[in-house]
């Protein structure tokens, strides 16, 4: 994957970075009445949340016809989710979306805390680049989006050098990330997340947020 040699699963397919996402989702004990909300679903981790939670597990996208594994998987906007209810989900989940959303952060943000129930949880993963946080809706060259935001299609970068200026503005986070603080090195190593990935924010860090976590105002 993009050079990185031995990450993907030979089973379901998954990165590291989903493998991790896995590992933090286990821990909030998933029950069969547990409301999900999978964005941009991936195939491995839809396979083992479909079965844990039956019709209470919902995936959408943008683009729900580009999931031919889940005939199901609903059409989704993050820049408009007015329509979508409140209190509606127990856990939240999206793996490198965010720097995809062509409108400011703080709307979706709000919509997705929203959408949670009081105890809710959102669990995310972004890709956190050195240096700043920088973003863009403007008409780009691919070679100017790869140079800026990593990759063609993103519109922004979450530079590591600015956490709380950007999306820790948005939603209190934790000040350090330490996996070996959740999980053992042998739980780690044997679902191959790099070392790289175990210590402080980087491409993998899994992000739970409670709902109460956002920052910029009361929640409906």
């Amino acid at each position: 994957m993009n050079g990185r040699l031995n990450v993907r699963c030979r089973n379901c397919g998954s990165l590291e970075r989903t493998r991790m996402l896995w590992l933090h989702l286990q821990r909030l004990s998933i029950e069969p009445a547990t409301k999900i909300l999978h964005l941009a679903p991936e195939h491995g981790l839809f396979v083992q949340l479909r079965e844990k939670v039956k019709s209470n597990y919902v995936t959408a996208d943008k683009h729900p016809e580009n999931y031919g594994f889940d005939p199901d998987c609903r059409s989704i906007d993050l820049c408009n989710l007015e329509m979508w209810p409140s209190k509606q989900f127990d856990i939240i989940i999206h793996c490198h979306v965010l720097e995809h959303i062509t409108c400011s952060l703080a709307y979706t943000l709000y919509h997705l805390h929203r959408m949670l129930k009081p105890a809710g949880w959102h669990v995310f993963v972004i890709p956190i680049r050195q240096g700043f946080y920088e973003e863009s809706f403007g008409e780009l060259s691919d070679e100017e989006r790869v140079l800026r935001f990593g990759q063609n299609d993103h519109v922004r970068s979450f530079g590591k050098a600015d956490m709380p200026a950007h999306i820790g503005s948005i939603l209190k986070l934790p000040g350090t990330f330490d996996a070996k603080a959740d999980f053992s090195k042998d739980v780690l190593e044997e679902a191959n997340i790099p070392k790289k990935f175990w210590y402080g924010f980087n491409s993998g860090t899994v992000f739970c947020i409670p709902r109460d976590a956002y920052r910029l105002g009361a929640l409906p």
